[in-house]
């Protein structure tokens, strides 16, 4: 597939980008439920991006969101709030 780490994380930010327009499109018409599943989705994918980086992926979605509590939250790169 792709071998450069940044070319992947690349990659999936386009899906994550994607999918973040279907939502607004899916929220413009009142499909609210729809519209969150692919919210879901395009934070997933901009955080598996991120995973990219670090050459790091998982098959479950615990692990990267394991991963990314771990090493980018509690460890202050990132801050949610």
């Amino acid at each position: 597939m792709l071998n450069n780490r940044k070319e992947l994380m690349m990659y999936r930010l386009a899906g994550a980008r994607e999918k973040l327009d279907s939502s607004k499109l899916l929220l413009d018409n009142g499909n609210y439920k729809d519209s969150i599943g692919r919210s879901y989705y395009a934070m997933f994918s901009a955080v598996r991006a991120i995973l990219a980086l670090d050459g790091v992926d998982y098959s479950k979605h615990a692990g990267v969101i394991s991963y990314f509590q771990r090493e980018y939250v509690k460890s202050g790169i990132i801050r949610l709030f």
